[in-house]
C-alpha cells in the first residue's frame, strides 16, 4: 500500500501537489509585466546560466519544444543581445548558444525579483506554513535539479534526486 509520500498511484498527497505547483506557476507567471520576457525565454536563459552553453536542438529536446521553436527564441534573445552563438570547443564546425552578460544580468535580476516575491508570499502564509516551506526547500531544490535533466521521467516515470 502506498504512503502519502510514496503514492505511486497518483493519490490525493501528489494531486494535490501537483495542483499547488500549477498555482504557484501561475503566480509566477503573474510576476512578469507584459511585454517582457516570457517564462519560455526566461526558462531558456535559466539554463543556459546553470549548464551553460548548448546547440539548438539539445535545448530543444531539453525544455520541450520543437527544434524550429527554439531556433526562433535563440533568435530573438540573440538579437535582444541576451545570448549569443560562438564555435563549439570541440567541433568548430558545431555553434553552441551561450549567455551574454546581458543575459546573465536578466537571469540575476528575474531570480531576484521572484525571491522577493517569493518571501513576501511565504511571510503572509504564517509563522508555521513558512517554517515548513523553508524547512521543505532542500527537498524542492533536489526536485527542481532533477526536473532540468532532459530524461528525468522517459522510462521509469521516477526522477533521480540524488
Amino acid at each position: 500500500m502506498p504512503s502519502a509520500t510514496t503514492s505511486e498511484d497518483g493519490g490525493a498527497p501528489r494531486a494535490e501537489l501537483a495542483a499547488a505547483l500549477e498555482d504557484l506557476l501561475a503566480w509566477a507567471r503573474r510576476l512578469v509585466p507584459p511585454g517582457e520576457l516570457s517564462l519560455a525565454s526566461t526558462a531558456l536563459l535559466a539554463r543556459l546560466a546553470r549548464t551553460g552553453g548548448a546547440g539548438v536542438s539539445a535545448l530543444a529536446v531539453a525544455e520541450g519544444v520543437s527544434q524550429p521553436a527554439m531556433s526562433q527564441m535563440v533568435a530573438r534573445l540573440e538579437r535582444d543581445g541576451l545570448l549569443t552563438r560562438e564555435r563549439h570547443p570541440d567541433d568548430g564546425r558545431a555553434l553552441v548558444v551561450v549567455l551574454t552578460d546581458a543575459g546573465r544580468d536578466v537571469v540575476t535580476q528575474r531570480r531576484a525579483q521572484r525571491a522577493r516575491a517569493l518571501s513576501a508570499l511565504v511571510d503572509a502564509a504564517g509563522t508555521e506554513d513558512a517554517a515548513a516551506v523553508d524547512g521543505a526547500t532542500p527537498a524542492l531544490v533536489r526536485l527542481g535539479r532533477a526536473a532540468a535533466t532532459p530524461a528525468q521521467t522517459q522510462d521509469t516515470g521516477r526522477t533521480p534526486l540524488s
